[in-house]
């Protein structure tokens, strides 16, 4: 009996079983913690980068003084983002069973799917304004970093769900 709401949005579990790769895991149990060290450091400098943009450009104060911040974040923001998603996909298949069974998988996936399509409507209208120094950022480029933080901060929130079971409640 399943008893999460999301279990629906589970991966089949054929699915799992056919991308489980044994020597694949066997080459990377070694390297496993390292691999698992650098994906929590640059998916916590993404986060902690994209949320000071996000708020920057809703902060209306901030609309010219953010370009030259801006424009030093945005390719250690790029990559971080990268590394996390090269990290995130190598951990995955060091152990799909185990880590696609989880429940909060799923939501996951789909939040980083909206979060980097809310990043592919947002950059030229939105972003690149910002990097350039424009005029203070309009109501389209305020919904889309307000989308942005709600949606990194729905990915962080799965993430978090994800990484440890429901809390054992021991009876007396």
């Amino acid at each position: 009996m399943i008893s999460h709401p999301l279990a629906f949005m589970r991966l089949p579990y054929e699915v799992l079983v056919a991308l489980d790769s044994r020597m694949l895991h066997f080459w990377l149990q070694p390297v496993h913690y390292l691999i698992r060290i650098v994906h929590i450091i640059s998916m916590a400098l993404f986060f902690g980068m994209d949320m000071l943009f996000d708020f920057g450009i809703l902060n209306r104060r901030m609309a010219g003084r953010i370009a030259p911040t801006a424009q030093l974040m945005v390719r250690p923001l790029h990559v971080n983002l990268a590394i996390a998603m090269v990290t995130g996909v190598i951990l995955f298949l060091y152990d799909p069973v185990h880590i696609g069974s989880r429940a909060y998988l799923t939501p996951k996936l789909l939040l980083i799917t909206l979060a980097l399509l809310n990043a592919w409507w947002c950059h030229r209208s939105v972003y690149l304004s910002v990097l350039r120094g424009d005029a203070a950022p309009t109501l389209h480029g305020q919904t889309g970093a307000c989308l942005s933080l709600c949606l990194w901060i729905g990915v962080m929130v799965m993430s978090c769900l994800n990484s440890e079971g429901v809390p054992k409640v021991f009876l007396r």
